[in-house]
């Protein structure tokens, strides 16, 4: 898939962001464009292929309990989309199709999930009450996956946070999502270890770290005092305790990073002489999303967990770069739909160079997979620019 699209992540990046400016404008279009045909050529190429990846990843997840104590459906669950005319269901059309190309697993359903999950939010804040930091601390147990076959192609996903739970139905031949569900928890208490060790299969190390921060970070609840679950300001009990945790996990941590990392092609120096002018006014925003100590700049303590191959970070680095770009939501569908541009080789023992290209921009740096340190970091355009606005603040790019 990624040599599929690497067209448009270089040659021809400004034809993915005429169709991307398409998608978020519900241009009637969008299925006609180039982009999407390329892709879906791909689809169509390798239909039975997906249908089989999508069976084997649902088969790793458990089946949702028959009932979920303390949660209540909410009827006519809608939250007025911002466009009045564009209904929750053409919503969930338009971001299944976009994504019909990525969706290997139930992972990749994630445009709806945070969909969803955003209209969720906003309900808790005006039905119910709850500030955002209520909500977020909530949410900062994790969540839970549960899948179901209704028949055929067809299966519910259940999903389960602290808070609320969403269920939808997925079609895993045309990828579709419908009926879409909110059942609210209105319990005084979640007893102690409920859906404890309801983790997916793992058939890679990746799934296996991923299952267990997950099952980890859910039982986090049942110690959090009464304190910490009712405070209207952000918790900080539950990213201590992960960082405890992956301090005594160093080093299974820094065995998984080097055989992650060195999956990557080796840098592409031949693409990367193209760019000439360094922009430190970018540099330092980049720094922003890093933890400083002294000094050295190193990955948060929130964000190490769950790093393994650099794309925490990338995705926080594209971020701070994506606020100089015209098109915001251009950035959340580029890294995946398009795919990644990114590359690495290691210099000394638990170092490693990481670069990679992101529209006009070519980023290289130092990552010390067993300090978490960042260092090096260069940040170059192909034609001199200029920021407008202080460092932090969005801009465009003349």
């Amino acid at each position: 898939m990624n040599d599929w699209m690497q067209p448009y992540r270089r040659e021809k990046a400004t034809d993915f962001e005429h169709w991307i400016d398409w998608v978020e404008n519900h241009i009637d279009g969008v299925w006609r464009h180039p982009v999407y045909k390329h892709m879906d050529a791909f689809f169509q190429q390798h239909r039975e292929e997906y249908l089989r990846l999508r069976k084997a990843d649902l088969a790793r997840y458990p089946s949702a309990p028959d009932i979920l104590p303390g949660y209540e459906l909410v009827p006519d669950f809608y939250v007025p989309y911002e466009d009045q005319s564009f209904s929750l269901e053409e919503v969930l059309r338009l971001a299944q199709g976009v994504g019909n190309f990525r969706t290997l697993g139930i992972a990749d359903t994630r445009f709806v999930t945070e969909i969803l999950n955003g209209y969720a939010m906003e309900y808790l804040k005006a039905e119910k009450h709850h500030t955002q930091e209520q909500v977020i601390n909530q949410r900062m147990y994790g969540e839970l996956f549960f899948v179901d076959s209704i028949q055929d192609d067809l299966w519910q996903i259940t999903v389960v946070d602290r808070l609320y739970a969403l269920k939808f139905s997925w079609n895993i031949r045309d990828n579709l999502v419908s009926k879409p569900e909110l059942w609210v928890y209105t319990g005084e208490r979640q007893p102690p270890g409920w859906l404890s060790g309801q983790a997916p299969k793992s058939n890679t190390p990746l799934q296996q770290l991923d299952s267990t921060l997950s099952s980890f970070r859910w039982s986090l609840y049942d110690e959090a005092s009464s304190d910490e679950k009712d405070s209207n300001g952000i918790i900080t009990e539950v990213v201590d305790n992960m960082t405890e945790y992956y301090q005594a996990h160093r080093q299974d941590y820094i065995r998984l990073r080097n055989e992650e990392l060195a999956k990557y092609p080796r840098p592409d120096a031949s693409y990367a002489k193209a760019f000439t002018y360094d922009v430190p006014e970018l540099k330092e925003d980049l720094l922003s999303v890093l933890e400083k100590e002294g000094d050295r700049y190193k990955i948060s303590n929130m964000a190490a967990p769950y790093e393994t191959e650099g794309s925490y970070t990338i995705h926080n680095f594209r971020y701070m770069l994506m606020r100089h770009l015209k098109n915001y939501a251009e950035y959340n569908l580029t890294a995946w739909i398009a795919g990644i541009d990114t590359y690495s080789k290691r210099v000394a023992t638990d170092i490693w160079e990481i670069q990679f290209f992101y529209h006009k921009y070519a980023v290289s740096f130092r990552w010390n997979i067993a300090t978490d340190e960042i260092s090096d970091l260069m940040v170059k355009t192909k034609e001199k620019v200029t920021v407008d606005r202080p460092v932090g603040e969005p801009a465009e790019i003349n």
